[in-house]
């Protein structure tokens, strides 16, 4: 299978070269793409995605934070078939907005997020009705600035809350003890989304 993986705000290719080696080792073909998450050329972003999906193997499209709903505006623009791509794969992605946007857009700063606005990280109704498989990967260790600006009561991993990681219509979905950040350094979210993309669901491991 061939994976292509899109990384989030404020970030660029090389936070993503982790996980792609660990997938890479479970035997996945691999396409890191990279483009700027604050003045946003979807056009020639979607047509990078198009240029990385193989022709004669499977596809999954896999993005961390903002690149889970670039993937999801990609879906609704190209109408891939199952055959095309078959799943996609969330790690930290706000699928019905972010709290923390909100907070930001009350301190006045709503500018330093650019174009990444546009793609839904404003608190906002979501479903997932598209024909790919969805499995959604959350983290939940809250070191990051959200329990400052929100409250610690919140299961979040520093920057999304658990809840916002979750949308109806999603095949599945799985917290792991993570911040925002180690999502894409961890081995068992690479595990994860290998098990995923072979049974359709996340595996559930046994306490001790």
């Amino acid at each position: 299978m061939n994976i292509v993986l899109l990384h989030g705000l404020y970030m660029n290719a090389l936070v993503m070269q982790p996980l792609k080696y660990r997938l890479e080792k479970m035997g996945y073909s691999t396409h890191v793409l990279n483009f700027s998450t604050v003045t946003i050329d979807t056009e020639h972003l979607f047509n990078s995605i198009d240029a990385a999906l193989s022709s004669d193997q499977p596809n999954a499209l896999v993005g961390h934070s903002l690149g889970g709903l670039i993937i999801q505006k990609y879906l609704a623009a190209r109408h891939p078939s199952a055959e095309i791509i078959s799943h996609v794969v969330t790690i930290g992605s706000p699928m019905q907005g972010a709290a923390i946007v909100r907070a930001i857009d009350e301190m006045g700063m709503s500018g330093i997020l650019g174009d990444a606005k546009e793609f839904g990280l404003e608190p906002h109704d979501n479903h997932w009705h598209f024909p790919q498989k969805l499995g959604c990967i959350a983290g939940n260790m809250a070191w990051g600035v959200m329990p400052l600006l929100l409250g610690f009561d919140i299961s979040s991993d520093g920057t999304v809350s658990v809840a916002e990681t979750q949308i109806p219509g999603m095949t599945d979905h799985i917290e792991t003890s993570n911040t925002h950040l180690t999502l894409l350094y961890s081995d068992e979210v690479a595990e994860q989304i290998h098990f995923f993309l072979a049974n359709d669901k996340f595996e559930i491991k046994k306490a001790g």
